[in-house]
């Protein structure tokens, strides 16, 4: 970056004060502001750029940046999104990573961190119709762009690698096993008794009695069932099972996680699903594999890819599997990230015949 251009975006920085990371920006509840005067910057925004992509619903623009200033003048980039909804007249202004306010017409005074980000970001696009600076990831605020990173780089790991291919290497051995015949809820429910052991839970009780206790609890009808009929368990299977509850989630979750799964058998095998429970589950399939029960899991390999710090993980972001946020600042050795390249906005260049190198100061 030249020294002249770092003098004149300074000057941006310095004309609108702003902190980002307190504008309260939200994707499921996004804040709505109404104000004429923060509504027409929006369109001030929106007129210097062509959109990124339209439909009928909607003109939306990615990306445009705006400049803050670290340490010692250090210049980043934060890069800011911008939709503009026709059918109900709101513009969406999206703060990478961190969410997005919703602004409309009305009388209400303009929010002062919401107008400074809005002007700040207009007068650089100014400079940018004038100048052209490039914008790569390095200058990128690194609390607004996405990446990805290993695991292991975030936390330690909780098994070895030779622990996870000694696993491997039984959990394919076990797979020649197979159950013979149907099953009853009884049979179903003494393998989900092992799954409790496993886990270290108290298990004094009837079957059903631990199943209520530990399992998600809507059933669908199977604790119903008598213990020892394999035709019954056969027909609920075929005809109720499916009633929209989570009968084979035999370790409830959480408000927003699932606990670990034992499906009946299929492929005459058990079948085995960790939901968001890593580590109970590596508990589970060990207890299986020294029990000798025929089971599969199609999840097992990238469980153990998450149990050794293998996994890549996206930072930034939600990550789904496993189920966490990975903030920039949870990342211990933060050259192992690989970000993303972020593209800006394809500006109106005609504008610049009227924009002159001073056009960017309000």
């Amino acid at each position: 970056m030249l020294d002249e251009d770092v003098k004149e975006i300074l000057g941006i920085i310095n004309s609108y004060p702003l902190v980002m990371y307190k504008i309260d920006a939200n994707y499921i509840n996004p804040p709505t502001y109404e104000s004429y005067e923060l509504y027409n910057l929006a369109k001030e925004l929106e007129d210097l750029a062509y959109p990124t992509r339209e439909s009928d619903y909607a003109k939306v623009y990615y990306n445009f940046f705006c400049p803050v200033k670290l340490k010692n003048s250090i210049i980043r980039f934060i890069p800011i999104g911008l939709a503009y909804l026709k059918k109900y007249d709101i513009y969406e202004i999206f703060i990478n990573t961190r969410g997005k306010i919703q602004i409309r017409r009305g009388n209400k005074e303009a929010d002062k961190l919401v107008k400074n980000s809005l002007l700040r970001t207009i007068s650089f696009s100014k400079f940018q119709i004038n100048r052209g600076l490039i914008i790569i990831a390095d200058y990128i605020d690194k609390h607004y762009l996405e990446g990805k990173v290993k695991l292991k780089y975030v936390k330690d790991p909780i098994i070895t690698i030779e622990e996870a291919k000694e696993i491997l290497r039984k959990y394919k051995d076990n797979l020649s096993r197979k159950i013979e015949g149907d099953i009853s809820v009884g049979d179903y429910l003494r393998i989900v008794k092992v799954i409790y052991e496993a886990l270290g839970l108290d298990v004094n009780g009837e079957l059903k009695e631990l199943y209520r206790r530990y399992a998600d609890g809507r059933d669908c009808g199977m604790m119903e069932l008598p213990l020892d009929d394999a035709i019954a368990f056969k027909k609920w299977l075929s005809d109720e099972s499916y009633c929209g509850g989570h009968p084979f989630e035999v370790v409830r979750g959480g408000l927003f996680t699932y606990g670990i799964h034992l499906y009946p058998p299929e492929d005459d095998r058990y079948v085995l699903s960790p939901g968001d429970y890593y580590e109970e589950f590596y508990k589970v399939v060990k207890e299986f594999l020294r029990r000798k029960i025929p089971f599969k899991s199609p999840e097992l390999l990238n469980v153990l890819k998450v149990l050794t710090g293998l996994a890549e993980v996206k930072v930034n972001e939600i990550n789904d599997f496993p189920k966490t946020i990975v903030l920039y600042e949870d990342v211990r050795d933060k050259r192992k990230i690989k970000w993303e390249e972020i593209e800006e906005v394809e500006y109106r260049r005609e504008k610049s015949k009227k924009l002159n190198s001073n056009s960017y100061q309000y």
